[in-house]
């Protein structure tokens, strides 16, 4: 077989080069600009005003309401595509609780300030609900990342392959994170069960190249490595292309915010499992003749 992708001509450090380099932007995104906490994990509420003919100048509003609450906020402009109704939404983030009598005062100021009138609607996440939140979104991470780390030494049983595997696992995470650092995309309930099915994703890509590699013979193993490589990228660009569609249309936070996350980790490991494991199992795989032809 005739091999077209000019990178897998590289030398496996120069393979492995590429998503370490990408793993120290994504970490000093992070560093820099932190990736933002949804409500289900800070508390506050969220206000939902939907039906607006007009779509308000967030410029004006957001100035005037952190004034008017005393506190931070965020804002985002929804607009109903599916119904095709030319209609416009408005989410408005606190960290604040607001009471009845708050969210009432909002409302009356929204409508007199900035003629904002529509349906309004409001949800409240208190200190209790948030800790709960934050200890099951732990908790689930940790059960998943340990189960797949079974699962994945059980089927290989080679400390390089496993590692390589949750190298690659690890990195992923890191780049999903340093995304939503970098676009502001928040994390909450919808984002982390986005990270969850991006575990078994990656292990998957993973174990696909991982089992034409190690466990395949015949042939070269960069041809080997081609092979695993034609099915992977057709698996990523079907999944991505259906996320970034959901992603478009979506009008729902918790879609936008899963599917974007899935969309990020699934660029990301593209390149740290065509990168940075087909580099490692190379690397491997010339030790092993290496010492094969040395024992002759």
């Amino acid at each position: 077989m005739r091999m077209s992708l000019p990178f897998l001509y590289m030398r496996p450090r120069q393979m492995i080069a590429i998503p370490a380099i990408l793993s120290v932007i994504f970490l000093i995104a992070i560093l820099i600009r932190g990736v933002p906490i949804g409500m289900e994990f800070t508390g506050g509420t969220l206000v939902r005003i939907r039906g607006l003919d007009d779509r308000p100048d967030l410029s004006m509003v957001e100035p005037a309401v952190e004034n008017f609450l005393g506190s931070k906020i965020y804002l985002k402009i929804t607009e109903d595509r599916t119904r095709q109704t030319g209609r416009f939404g408005l989410d408005l983030e606190t960290s604040k609780v607001l009471s009845e009598e708050e969210k009432v005062e909002l409302q009356k100021f929204l409508e007199k300030k900035f003629g904002i009138t529509g349906n309004y609607g409001a949800e409240w996440f208190g200190s209790i609900l948030t800790g709960i939140y934050r200890e099951q979104a732990r908790r689930a991470i940790i059960a998943a990342i340990i189960a797949m780390a079974i699962i994945i030494f059980i089927a290989f049983r080679r400390k390089v392959v496993v590692g390589a595997i949750l190298l690659c696992l690890g990195l992923d995470m890191l780049g999903t994170l340093g995304c939503m650092a970098i676009f502001g995309v928040p994390l909450t309930l919808a984002s982390i069960a986005g990270l969850l099915m991006l575990i078994g994703y990656a292990v998957d890509t993973n174990i696909l190249l991982s089992v034409q590699t190690v466990k395949r013979l015949g042939g070269e193993v960069r041809e080997r490595i081609l092979t695993a490589m034609k099915t992977g990228l057709m698996m990523s660009g079907t999944t991505a292309l259906a996320m970034i569609i959901i992603n478009v249309i979506t009008v729902a936070p918790a879609l936008y915010q899963l599917s974007a996350v899935l969309i990020f980790g699934i660029l990301v490991d593209i390149v740290n499992t065509w990168f940075l494991n087909a580099g490692i199992l190379l690397w491997h795989s010339s030790r092993i003749k290496e010492e094969f032809y040395v024992s002759e």
